[in-house]
């Protein structure tokens, strides 16, 4: 992301002498399709921990030195590589979000907009008659589910420890329902926080497997279940004490997520809390990037699934309508993004 300007380009940029369109509409653009072509080439996990000129990167990666130089120029402007005496490598930012060693690293995320940029070649239609053909989740193949799979990890360490630091704690809260968890990681972060606690994450068959795998390498087999099931077909169960929707609500429509709210409700025990993860337009507070990002997640899960960002106030009518109560919102780090917790 650039984030480094001249003076006289901030004056510029304000006065809108640089043209804001071009660089919205097609550098930026240009610049994210380096980023993911550089991945899928394993160019960026190539120069993980090492230092190689330009021929020897372009043979390492099968690829033509011209057009490595081509993407080596955008990664040196984005600020993940640089160029020392005729050997590139990746910089502090570049180990940090590309090397497969590190926590943070973002490689199947970018992987995974790679995708999201395909599907992009049917938003004038989808916009036209208002949802998509078909919805993402319904026509991933086998290797689409391992990427998107990867990605709500990659995505949920970046805040799972956050949340698990926010929500409130109950010692008597002994049974949580984490709906669409996944990989099972903001209920185990939560676990830590909780004594006593058990966890069920409520998902579809694809996941199970890897799933499972994410939640027994972690060394929580005994505390936290998976159970296979479809919200919008299925019962949740009852008794209990804590439901996590994270990730969830923007990809639903309003009258389906009434729906959702709804089994919640029946789902959980007198006073039971209901904690919403999302990117939420109100969240967005002051910051232009905070509402890009909740605004161009809403295109993309509009695009794919039929969904949309949502405001607080939208939410928090819903919940009320289905006797949700004490509703409140928090806002993370991560520009957008908010809990929104309730009570039955």
């Amino acid at each position: 992301m650039i984030h480094k300007f001249t003076f006289v380009e901030k004056i510029l940029l304000s006065n809108d002498v640089i043209p804001h369109p071009m660089v919205d509409a097609l550098t930026n653009i240009l610049a994210g399709k380096a980023l993911q072509v550089s991945v899928k080439l394993g160019l960026l996990q190539t120069l993980e921990g090492d230092s190689l000129t330009l021929e020897q990167l372009a043979s390492k990666i099968k690829a033509s030195p011209e057009g490595t130089e081509v993407l080596l120029d955008n990664l040196e402007a984005l600020g993940y590589v640089k160029n020392t005496n005729g050997g590139f490598s990746l910089t502090k930012r570049g180990e940090k979000f590309f090397s497969r060693k590190s926590d943070s690293s973002m490689l199947n995320t970018i992987l995974f907009s790679d995708y999201v940029f395909e599907a992009l070649n049917n938003f004038e239609k989808n916009v036209q008659q208002g949802r998509p053909k078909d919805i993402n989740l319904d026509i991933f193949t086998p290797e689409q589910w391992e990427i998107f799979n990867n990605t709500m990890v990659e995505v949920s360490r970046s805040n799972a420890k956050e949340i698990a630091g926010l929500l409130p704690k109950k010692t008597s809260h002994k049974r949580l329902i984490d709906i669409g968890g996944s990989h099972g990681l903001y209920s185990i972060e939560y676990l830590k926080k909780v004594s006593g606690m058990t966890a069920t994450v409520f998902d579809l068959k694809p996941v199970e497997e890897f799933a499972k795998k994410f939640i027994k390498d972690a060394g929580f087999s005994k505390d936290v279940s998976f159970q296979v099931g479809d919200f919008f077909k299925d019962n949740l169960g009852s008794d209990y004490d804590v439901a996590f929707a994270f990730n969830i609500i923007h990809g639903l429509t309003p009258t389906q997520n009434e729906s959702l709210f709804k089994k919640v409700h029946t789902s959980l025990n007198p006073e039971g809390m209901f904690v919403i993860l999302d990117q939420i337009k109100e969240a967005s507070g002051k910051s232009q990037l905070a509402k890009l990002v909740s605004s161009a997640q809403g295109l993309m899960l509009f695009n794919q699934a039929g969904g949309r960002t949502y405001t607080f106030e939208h939410v928090k009518n819903l919940m009320q309508d289905v006797g949700f109560k004490e509703i409140s919102m928090k806002r993370l780090r991560a520009p957008g993004n908010a809990l929104i917790i309730g009570y039955k």
